[in-house]
């Protein structure tokens, strides 16, 4: 039994603690809920709420009452300029359907046209369901984005395809003059110089000539109201660049794993639900964001050898991993493995302490998912060729499996 009442800024929600359902994803501490008790569809719950967790669910305490605050958000038009391949392609994909989950506004214009061959692949093919869910889809040339949009006025910007300030300065010019309050950009996590204290932190050494830094310092310089996002590598379903997918061509075809270095190396994977969510957050919480640098990963790193593991776990297989010394066996470490070979990852702090997010990656979980989307496209039984992965195994003096 359950019962909800509410004030103009607070939903109060009993019920008996038996009769709750636990959430899907284990650290989950934001809601979309569709009332008309508030002009916001975002609730936040107290992690006071809930108790001890499980790789498979949430329960929580024996309280027989707790409180939901329901912001009261103002409800925005939000522009996603979405780049047409890559792996952050799907980045505006989540963000779109979060927002309009949300009540937001959203146009997306993806780069190119329509009909391309691009379009055909994921997470492109999907877009019906931003439609679906009230959203608008165009597609042209960013540079001549006043046009494409139809003269249509936004309220926030989200730039999610270019990588230096030539690509991203028609997009920042024309929402400064169209009257776009926000201004939000899609950086890189792999523009920060290597460290020996590891992970990479907001404010940490960056390379001063990366495209994505200039873009950066042109936003601070130029715009009122800007954020620059860092991601590093991303799952979830819709992707179209292989990363985990690589781990799966080799271990379903009880193949060796070739693995460069020692295999400890440390790296983040992050779900595109946390990224989507944490630029959520920053559209709701504009003064909260402004100016500021956010890296836009999840919270606990895993190593290489525990990225494969947990795909071999995922598929229900076992994983061989053999370990090289690139240079030894001659190869480019770069066309050889999907992953950067040395430590390689931050930590989200500034999200979490200005716009209080929390990272629900759940790699174990997130892989299955994968996984089952790979067997169900085929992948499973394409044939591939693993010519330097032959090579590299010939070196090793390691057995091939017919």
């Amino acid at each position: 039994m359950a019962t909800i009442a509410s004030s103009s800024s607070t939903v109060l929600f009993s019920a008996s603690s038996s009769n709750l359902l636990p959430f899907s994803h284990p650290s989950t501490s934001r809601l979309s809920f569709s009332s008309s008790l508030s002009s916001s569809s975002s609730l936040s719950i107290s992690h006071t709420f809930l108790s001890h967790t499980s790789s498979t669910s949430r329960h929580f305490v024996n309280h027989s009452a707790f409180t939901i605050s329901a912001s009261s958000a103002e409800k925005k038009k939000v522009l996603i300029v979405n780049t047409n391949s890559g792996g952050h392609a799907i980045i505006g994909f989540y963000f779109a359907k979060e927002l309009l989950g949300a009540g937001h506004s959203v146009t997306v214009l993806t780069v190119g046209e329509e009909g391309s061959d691009k379009m055909k692949k994921t997470p492109f093919n999907r877009f019906s369901e931003i439609v679906s869910a009230g959203g608008r889809t165009v597609w042209g040339n960013p540079s001549e984005i006043g046009s494409v949009v139809g003269g249509e006025v936004f309220d926030v910007v989200l730039e999610n395809n270019g990588k230096d300030l030539e690509t991203v300065r028609p997009v920042i010019e024309w929402a400064k003059s169209s009257g776009v309050k926000q201004f939000l950009f899609i950086s890189s996590a792999g523009i920060y110089k290597p460290t020996d204290e590891p992970p990479h932190v907001e404010g940490d050494v960056v390379k001063a000539d990366a495209g994505h830094v200039v873009v950066e310092k042109y936003l601070e310089e130029t715009f009122g109201s800007w954020a620059a996002f860092r991601p590093q590598y991303i799952i979830g379903s819709g992707n179209n660049k292989d990363c985990e997918e690589w781990f799966f061509d080799r271990i379903v075809r009880d193949r060796p794993v070739p693995i460069p270095g020692s295999g400890l190396q440390l790296s983040n994977i992050t779900h595109a639900r946390d990224l989507s969510a944490m630029l959520t957050l920053a559209v709701e919480n504009p003064d909260a964001a402004k100016g500021s640098i956010f890296n836009i990963v999840s919270d606990r790193a895993v190593t290489l050898d525990g990225i494969a593991k947990l795909c071999a776990q995922a598929a229900g297989r076992p994983a061989n991993i053999v370990h090289y010394d690139p240079k030894a066996v001659g190869v480019d470490a770069k066309k050889a493995f999907p992953f950067r070979t040395y430590h390689f990852y931050a930590e989200p702090r500034a999200a979490k302490s200005k716009l209080g997010w929390e990272s629900t990656t759940n790699l174990p979980e997130d892989l299955k998912e994968r996984f089952q989307e790979y067997v169900k496209i085929g992948r499973d039984k394409k044939s591939i060729k693993f010519e330097v992965d032959d090579k590299i195994l010939e070196a090793l003096k390691v057995p091939v499996p017919v």
